[in-house]
């Protein structure tokens, strides 16, 4: 964890009553492990040589310490589970360890009675396969059945949040004229005008069909039908009737090829322009206006989405796909080596630094690719002013922005640029959800890398759940970001033939 060595042990899922279950979790911290303030510049001097576990558990800005980043993971149902403990609580969770220390906490969730067996997502640590069970092999199990039991009731708890939440997928194509939201009730693609159409036309361009075809190919996913919405949106340059006229029209010009060359006889189409009313981003700039100029294809299936996909819950693109897009992969823009082998990169010049990256396996369970990286610092560490979170970020992405460009502070910390390039094309983002109650969406990965400034040496585990590719192996693309002078590869790297195993 952020250069320090520390032991986590996972207890079995306990079925404490009919309301709740609880994990036992405990930390112990190396006895020779390195002191603070060596492997990480960033640190609570008031803290002395205490090792706050839960700055690498809990989430970033404007959450407080605890343990909300261990989620559980139902890989064949496709769901995931936050704790069911209230955020504002911090009772049991703000774990600090003396080299050669040991403690434990408690993390509650709501009741789990659909399996017998999670997957639990331990942040910076890895992922831990687990039994279900009810409170009567606690203590065979090795968990004190006293001490869980009042370490959770002393919590409170939200009812609300116990409810598992499905697993949802955001690709990009790699050519960026698409992009796909998967959720488990409807599949969103929105298609870039400026690709699709002549300019302020509804004049189909060559391009299109390759768009069109990958949306065949995913209704193609689902035969029994459901309904297709096609709407078209425009910038704000025109006139507001001239731009809901043109959006209607290419609206309705999707609808047109869509039918030529898709069967539609199952699907209730509805084609409809809305102009410049609702724009994706706010703004008058040419990448703002770009970015409104768009049309969405929104599928619902009569089955829900899962019904069609061999890859497995809210699954990413399969293998085999002809997705029709004439887009290949992108030449790297950073250094490539095989995942098990690794990359070395090199920042830019201000604010220099080195990590090496290493990926020696992807583990295929349910319809999900569980994946833990390893990353080491090198000589400047991350460099003199940046955080991990810089090497690793969605480069479209804002400083507080998710890929999907739901903004807030929780998105601060997030290594959300670890893509997957998928068969037909796609650029596969880790894979996210909505929990309950929330107006963005979370992702299965690291969430707490903004303040992570390490010096050299540091080796970190970032832990990352992406949807199953259908593939035999994977090639991880990170594209990097733009650096302090413009330079458009800073920071990015590709990790290739990656074997993918079975658990």
């Amino acid at each position: 964890m952020l250069g320090h060595h520390v032991t986590v042990g996972v207890s079995p899922l306990v079925r404490v009553d009919e309301a709740t279950t609880a994990l036992a979790v405990e930390f112990t911290r190396a006895d020779d492990d390195a002191p603070m303030g060596g492997p990480e510049r960033n640190w609570n001097s008031s803290n002395g040589d205490k090792l706050w576990v839960m700055a690498c558990l809990s989430p970033p800005i404007g959450k407080p310490p605890g343990v909300i980043g261990i989620r559980l993971l139902d890989p064949a149902a496709g769901t995931v589970r936050e704790t069911a403990q209230k955020e504002e609580i911090v009772q049991g969770g703000a774990i600090s360890l003396d080299a050669g220390e040991s403690d434990m906490v408690y993390v509650p969730f709501g009741p789990v009675d659909d399996t017998d067996r999670v997957t639990v997502f331990v942040p910076m640590t890895g992922f831990v396969p687990v039994a279900v069970i009810d409170r009567e092999g606690a203590s065979d199990a090795g968990v004190d059945l006293a001490a869980m039991d009042e370490a959770i009731g002393r919590l409170s708890l939200d009812a609300g949040r116990a409810d598992p939440v499905p697993v949802e997928s955001f690709t990009r194509a790699v050519d960026e004229s698409t992009s796909t939201l998967t959720g488990n009730k409807d599949v969103t693609v929105t298609l870039a005008s400026d690709v699709t159409f002549d300019p302020d036309s509804d004049a189909l361009t060559d391009q299109a069909d390759g768009q069109l075809s990958a949306i065949a190919d995913r209704l193609a996913e689902y035969p029994g039908g459901g309904g297709l919405d096609i709407v078209g949106y425009t910038d704000d340059i025109a006139d507001e009737a001239y731009n809901q006229d043109l959006s209607g029209r290419r609206a309705r010009a999707i609808q047109t090829r869509l039918g030529q060359v898709a069967d539609l006889s199952a699907w209730t189409v509805t084609a409809s322009g809305r102009g410049e009313s609702e724009p994706a981003v706010e703004g008058t700039s040419e990448e703002a206006r770009a970015a409104n100029r768009r049309v969405v294809v929104t599928m619902t299936p009569t089955a829900g989405t899962s019904a069609g996909s061999s890859a497995g819950p809210a699954a990413g693109p399969t293998a085999g796909s002809s997705a029709g897009s004439s887009a290949r992969w992108p030449d790297p823009l950073g250094p490539v080596g095989d995942g098990p082998d690794g990359v070395t990169v090199t920042g830019p010049d201000d604010p220099g630094g080195q990590v090496s990256v290493t990926l020696e396996r992807l583990t295929r369970t349910g319809g999900l690719l569980l994946g833990c990286l390893s990353v080491t610092t090198g000589p400047g560490g991350t460099g003199n002013t940046s955080t991990l979170r810089a090497w690793l970020r969605d480069r479209a992405s804002k400083v507080l922005s998710n890929p999907r460009g739901e903004a807030g502070a929780s998105t601060q910390g997030l290594s959300d640029g670890l893509t997957l390039l998928t068969s037909d094309n796609q650029r596969l983002f880790p894979a996210d959800y909505l929990s309950v109650g929330s107006d963005m969406h979370g992702l299965l990965t690291e969430r707490t890398l903004a303040d992570s400034v390490l010096n050299e040496g540091a080796t970190t585990t970032i832990c990352v759940v992406w949807p199953d590719t259908g593939q035999d192996t994977a090639t991880l693309d990170h594209q990097g970001a733009k650096s302090p002078k413009g330079a458009d590869s800073a920071y990015a790297f590709r990790l290739t033939n990656i074997p993918i195993t079975q658990e």
